[in-house]
C-alpha cells in the first residue's frame, strides 16, 4: 500500500487553500456519481482497530477530514496507520502507547469519544477532554459513558474532561432511549460487550445500515453478535479480537443529498453504490413531494416539475433522517404549497433557516425544532454560510437551483463529511468553483 505514514490524511479538496465556493445556479444536474464510504460507518470502525489485535485492511473509507482526524487519534496512541489507494487503510495495532489521546484533534470532531471505551477496555483507563465537532445543539456524551458504566466502567465527566477506568467488564442490560436509538451509543456498547465477560443484550438499538455492516465487522474479526438489524443485539464477549479485512458501506447521506440536488435543479441524477432500502422513510417523502426514485444499479433520481409541499418529521432510522433533514429543506424551499419541517432529534438543526432566506426562501420558525416553508417558484443567488456538514450541503443544493451567482461560505465543514463534493458536482453540470478560481 502507498504509505501515508507521517502525518493525517484528508482529501485533496478538503485541504485546498480557500473556504468559500462561487457557485453559479440555474443549470440542471445530470449524469452519474459513485458513492463514497460512509462517514458515520467509518469513523466507529477505525476506532475500533483499538480492540483488534495486528492488521486490519479496512476499504471504501472515505477521503475525508473527520477521517483524517480519526486516523491522526489512532496513530496518537501508537497505531500504524497507512492509507493507500481506492480507500484502502491499514492498521497495524501492536499495542497502544497512552491513554490520552492527542487534545487538539479530540477538540476537532465528536467523534472522537468513540476512542474512550477501547482505550479503557485495553488499558484500563482513558482520559480525554470533551470532543469537538459540529453546533447542532445538544450534544451530551452522557449517553455514551451510561453504556459504559452499564458494563462495569467507572466514569468522572467533568466540564472539560472525561475520564474512565475499567477492570474486569462484565455483561449485562444495556437499555437505550428508545425515542433515538442512538446509533454512536449502540457503536460504543458494540465494542465494549465484544471483549466483556459474558452476554449483553442492548435493547433500543439502532440498526440503521453503519450499524449492521459495523455488526458483520466485528463477527469478521471474531465477536460474537447476534439479531444484527433489530432493535434487540445480543453480543457474548471473546478473549481477543483479530485482524481482518472489511468493506465500509456506501454513504446514504451522501446518496440522499445528490438525489435532493438533482431534484432541486430539476435535473436527473444516477447516484451509483446505494438501495432504496438504505434510505427508509427519506425515500418516500421524497416521492411524496414528487422527486421520482428508480431503482436500478443505484438509485435514479429526478423531479422534472416543482416539488409539492410535504410534512417531515424526523426521528430514528428507518424514520426520516435528521442528517438528511436540511438538503430536503433547500428542496422544498422551490415547492409549490407548504411544508412543515418537525425536528425531534437536535435543538440547533434549524441553523439553516436564515441563510435561505437571504436566498429568497420564505421560511417561518414555530420553534428551534419546527419550521413551516412556503415554497416559492425560484430562489436567487446570495452570499451565505454555513455552520456545520449538512447546513453546507443544503446551502450549496440552495445555490445550485438558485438564478444567479452565490458565494457559500463553510466549505471547511462540508469537506468533514463529504468526499470530493465540488468534484462530483462538477462531473454531473454544477458550476462550483473556489472563489477566485476559474469554475
Amino acid at each position: 500500500m502507498k504509505g501515508d505514514v507521517a502525518g493525517p490524511i484528508g482529501g485533496s479538496e478538503a485541504e485546498a487553500a480557500g473556504d468559500v465556493w462561487r457557485i453559479v445556479g440555474g443549470r440542471p444536474l445530470r449524469g452519474k456519481v459513485r458513492l463514497s464510504g460512509s462517514k458515520n460507518g467509518a469513523l466507529p470502525t477505525l476506532a475500533a482497530t483499538l480492540l483488534i489485535d495486528g492488521e486490519t485492511v479496512l476499504e471504501n473509507v472515505p477521503s475525508i477530514m473527520d477521517v483524517a482526524t480519526m486516523i491522526g487519534l489512532l496513530r496518537g496512541v501508537g497505531l500504524e496507520v497507512e492509507r493507500g489507494e481506492e480507500g484502502r487503510v491499514r492498521v497495524v495495532n501492536r499495542g497502544i502507547c497512552t491513554h490520552r489521546p492527542p487534545p487538539e484533534l479530540v477538540g476537532a470532531m465528536r467523534a472522537s469519544h468513540y476512542v474512550l471505551g477501547p482505550l479503557a477496555l485495553r488499558l484500563g483507563k482513558a482520559e480525554m477532554p470533551l470532543p469537538g465537532g459540529c453546533r447542532i445543539g445538544a450534544r451530551p456524551v452522557t449517553h455514551f459513558v451510561a453504556v459504559l458504566e452499564a458494563l462495569g466502567v467507572k466514569a468522572a465527566a467533568g466540564t472539560k474532561m472525561i475520564s474512565l477506568e475499567a477492570s474486569g467488564l462484565r455483561g449485562g442490560a444495556v437499555v437505550l432511549d428508545g425515542r433515538h436509538r442512538n446509533a454512536g451509543a449502540t457503536f460504543t456498547a458494540l465494542m465494549a460487550a465484544a471483549l466483556a465477560e459474558g452476554k449483553t443484550v442492548v435493547e433500543n438499538a439502532s440498526f440503521e445500515p453503519d450499524v449492521v455492516c459495523f455488526c458483520e465487522f466485528l463477527k469478521a474479526a471474531g465477536a460474537e453478535v447476534e439479531g444484527v438489524g433489530t432493535p434487540t443485539l445480543t453480543v457474548r464477549g471473546v478473549g481477543s479480537l483479530h485482524g481482518t479485512r472489511h468493506r465500509i458501506n456506501s454513504d446514504r447521506l451522501e446518496a440522499g443529498t445528490f438525489i435532493c440536488a438533482a431534484a432541486a435543479t430539476r435535473g436527473e441524477v444516477t447516484v451509483e453504490g446505494i438501495a432504496r432500502e438504505e434510505l427508509g422513510e427519506t425515500a418516500d417523502k421524497l416521492e411524496e413531494a414528487g422527486v421520482e426514485l428508480r431503482e436500478g444499479e443505484g438509485m435514479r433520481a429526478g423531479c422534472p416539475a416543482r416539488p409539492q409541499g410535504v410534512e417531515v418529521t424526523t426521528n430514528p432510522f428507518p424514520a426520516f433522517s435528521t442528517d438528511l433533514q436540511p438538503p430536503v429543506a433547500a428542496l422544498l424551499a422551490t415547492a409549490e404549497g407548504e411544508s412543515t419541517i418537525r425536528e425531534t432529534v437536535f435543538d440547533g438543526r434549524l441553523q439553516y433557516v436564515e441563510q435561505l432566506r437571504r436566498m429568497g426562501a420564505d421560511i417561518t420558525l414555530a420553534s428551534c425544532r419546527e419550521a413551516t416553508i412556503r415554497g416559492v417558484a425560484r430562489l436567487r443567488g446570495a452570499s451565505v454560510e454555513a455552520h456545520n456538514i449538512r447546513d453546507g450541503a443544503a446551502l450549496v443544493i440552495a445555490a445550485l437551483c438558485a438564478d444567479g451567482e452565490s458565494m457559500v461560505s463553510g466549505r471547511q465543514f462540508v469537506a468533514r463529511g463529504y468526499e470530493g463534493f465540488e468534484s462530483k458536482l462538477r462531473s454531473i453540470g454544477g458550476e462550483i468553483a473556489l472563489a477566485g478560481e476559474e469554475g
